[in-house]
């Protein structure tokens, strides 16, 4: 019985469908767009030739996933909600004794029982800087939706930043910062978060990363912000290409 239960809990994760070659070619106000990096490029150049409000296309392509069949076989696998990733954040942040420390471990260890396998080749948002222990972690919180991403990454370069002279990057101060994931593999372990749809929580779109073996920068492209760019004057926006394995 023991040597039976090994080897159903050594099969592989179920893999995904690739959400990406469903919504690509996408038209979209008037344009055809034929990859999400040529989506994500054309809304960080208008943001930053003039101050576009981000909020009302970020519920238009929210519409659009939920409208999509593969979203929703992304979503439904999972009974897994935004609790839970609250409640992962919460614990992973918290290191003042050995039950916090340990905590993480344990929710993750559950959450990735109930994980499945990212498609080669989809591609995954996150607004803002990575954090320092994502590496080691092997944790990211991204979204499928582009301009989700963008809205974080203004509110993270609108916060102040921490004086330190020891650890403050002064070549950070004044952008805002996209990063864009690409899976280049079929072993990164993910799932997608069930929001619930009557809450503000519906636009994000959120999928956990949760186990993988590399991350690396491959190219960063930035783009300077109009002057008449009230909300973003002064700065850039910054896109950071990865490969996810």
């Amino acid at each position: 019985m023991l040597s039976l239960f090994n080897r159903q809990s050594r099969q592989p994760l179920p893999q995904l469908p690739n959400l990406d070659n469903s919504l690509y070619p996408l038209a979209w106000q008037q344009h055809l767009f034929a990859s999400p990096s040529d989506l994500l490029l054309a809304i960080v150049q208008a943001q930053a030739a003039a101050a576009v409000n981000a909020h009302p296309n970020q519920q238009q392509f929210s519409k659009l996933l939920q409208n999509n069949p593969i979203y929703q076989d992304w979503i439904n696998f999972s009974v897994y909600g935004r609790y839970i990733q609250r409640s992962f954040t919460a614990f992973s942040q918290q290191s003042e004794d050995s039950f916090n420390t340990d905590m993480p471990e344990l929710l993750k260890r559950e959450l990735l029982r109930h994980a499945q396998r990212l498609p080669q080749h989809q591609v995954l948002f996150l607004g803002g800087q990575l954090a320092p222990s994502t590496r080691q972690q092997k944790l990211l919180i991204t979204t499928l939706n582009p301009l989700t991403a963008i809205t974080n990454a203004q509110t993270s370069a609108s916060k102040p930043p921490i004086i330190n002279q020891n650890t403050v990057n002064k070549t950070t101060v004044n952008q805002t910062i996209v990063n864009q994931i690409t899976i280049q593999s079929d072993t990164v372990k993910a799932f997608a978060v069930k929001h619930n749809q009557r809450t503000r929580d519906a636009l994000r779109h959120d999928v956990m990363v949760l186990d993988f073996s590399s991350l690396v920068l491959t190219q960063e492209i930035a783009y300077q912000h109009n002057v008449s760019n009230n909300h973003l004057a002064g700065g850039k926006t910054v896109i950071r290409h990865y490969n996810l394995e």
